[in-house]
């Protein structure tokens, strides 16, 4: 990561708001022995674009009883041993 003062930031700002987004390299931005990060922003992902899948056969208020272990073989007594 490349680190630059406040003074040298306020002189190539445009170049290094560029070399960013075009490496995805931050940059150290330094004032007073403080740092600062400038990053590009990731772009978020379009979740609605994805197709619809049918993923659960049933009624999904079911779901929140379902129970995924055997409480005779994983309940808390038998493993406390």
């Amino acid at each position: 990561m490349e680190t630059v003062t406040l003074t040298a930031l306020r002189q190539n700002i445009f170049q290094l708001a560029d070399q960013v987004l075009e490496t995805g390299e931050p940059v150290v931005i330094e004032r007073n022995g403080r740092h600062l990060l400038l990053v590009a922003e990731r772009p978020r992902l379009d979740l609605s674009k994805l197709p619809r899948r049918k993923l659960f056969n049933g009624d999904p208020e079911e779901l929140v009883n379902a129970k995924t272990w055997d409480e005779t073989e994983w309940g808390e007594p038998n493993n406390l041993g």
